[in-house]
């Protein structure tokens, strides 16, 4: 499962520097965000906003299953 879940797009190197960019500058100033993003060669704004809808709902199906595995185990998300 962890597997699945380092090989899911929304996993890749370049979406979550993107992403954890977006978050350090503040969601307010997409001129500068898209800025930094070219300078930076991640994925542009649309690219993610694209990402996120090809893709959330199977990040959340393999985070759902991940849980219910290690509920089996009886171990939690935090260990």
């Amino acid at each position: 499962m962890e597997a699945r879940i380092a090989e899911h797009p929304l996993s890749s190197g370049p979406v979550r520097e993107a992403f954890a960019m977006i978050e350090h500058l503040g969601k307010d100033n997409q001129e500068a965000i898209a800025q930094e993003l070219r300078e930076r060669d991640l994925p542009g704004l649309d690219d993610l906003g694209r990402l996120q809808l090809r893709t959330t709902f199977s990040w959340w199906r393999l985070h759902r299953g991940r849980r219910k595995l290690l509920k089996r185990l009886g171990r939690s998300d935090d260990e």
